[in-house]
């Protein structure tokens, strides 16, 4: 791992479910309720592995999916050099992995304030990052040849959806989210001021749903790596939080980048307090040298060709 100044362990104390009381239980089912139901292609898309014939034959199963995908990849935020014309196109430009992304996040059909412009910033850059999460999620996952590779990918693409629905939902947050306090001030502040906090809110929309069991489980652990080593987690839920927790803190240090700077990267994630118990994780699932496996150059090359490094991309 980089190597950093010592950082003091973090002091915050996290709610769960079993804390909280009954109108603020009401508040919190009251939010996941006030959003829309997903298409029902959802839930193919998340089980869907990364094979581009599958992906292709899933998503053009949905035709207004396929119209929101093409009018995202379209967008200056992937600045192509050509227009994409169909699924299978974007498939070949993009790859499997990122096309079915940007296919899972608009069958969620989440909505935006875009009548507040710092709100729908934030919204924009939260799943931004999580393209870019999944896509270091699914490079490690494969160098290293763990098991289902696109199925920690996708739970690295959802492990802040309770961020994503915080922010569109209250976008009064927006402030704090562009601030960009460590992980665990926005924790804190969250649970403040709400009684509950993202891991929560993404669980239980999960399960509301129907999301597999596996990705209602990571997502309430998701915030585990704040307050606790890799021992506080179940053995099969430890590969999918340690990269989920991982691979969206160094999305957020990279999208702040101009110009890529894995290293660079890296020491500012490893700087911050959140990271306090985040190398013993890695260490956990077999990683004790991240920066060693994603700077070998194939490895390398690839996480620069990810959309999403750039704050204004």
């Amino acid at each position: 791992m980089p190597a950093v100044e010592p950082i003091a362990a973090p002091v915050l104390h996290l709610l769960d479910y079993d804390m909280l009381a009954p109108d603020v239980a009401l508040q919190l089912t009251s939010l996941v309720d006030a959003l829309p139901r997903p298409r029902g292609i959802m839930l193919q898309l998340v089980q869907a592995g990364d094979d581009p014939a599958e992906v292709a034959r899933v998503v053009a199963t949905d035709p207004a999916t396929v119209a929101l995908l093409l009018r995202t990849v379209n967008s200056a935020q992937f600045n192509l050099s050509r227009e994409i014309i169909s699924v299978q196109h974007a498939i070949t430009f993009l790859g499997a992995n990122l096309v079915r992304d940007i296919a899972v996040r608009h069958s969620m059909a989440i909505p935006s304030d875009i009548r507040d412009l710092t709100a729908e910033r934030i919204y924009q850059g939260l799943w931004r990052d999580s393209y870019l999460a999944s896509g270091i999620t699914l490079a490690l996952a494969q160098r290293l040849r763990m098991p289902s590779p696109s199925i920690l990918a996708t739970q690295a693409l959802l492990f802040r959806l309770g961020d994503i629905v915080l922010v569109s939902h209250h976008p009064q947050m927006a402030g704090l989210y562009h601030a960009d306090p460590d992980l665990i001030e926005l924790v804190d502040q969250t649970q403040q001021r709400f009684g509950f906090n993202s891991a929560m809110i993404g669980a239980h929309l999960a399960q509301v749903w129907g999301l597999p069991p596996q990705l209602h489980t990571l997502l309430r652990c998701s915030l585990a790596p704040l307050v606790g080593g890799p021992e506080s987690v179940a053995t099969d839920m430890l590969p999918g939080v340690a990269l989920g927790h991982f691979s969206t803190r160094l999305a957020r240090a990279l999208s702040r980048q101009v110009d890529f700077d894995l290293p660079a990267a890296l020491q500012d994630m490893f700087a911050r307090p959140e990271a306090y118990y985040l190398a013993d994780y890695m260490a956990a699932i077999g990683i004790d040298d991240v920066q060693a496996v994603l700077g070998e150059p194939a490895v390398e090359r690839r996480l620069a060709g990810l959309p999403g490094r750039r704050p204004n991309g």
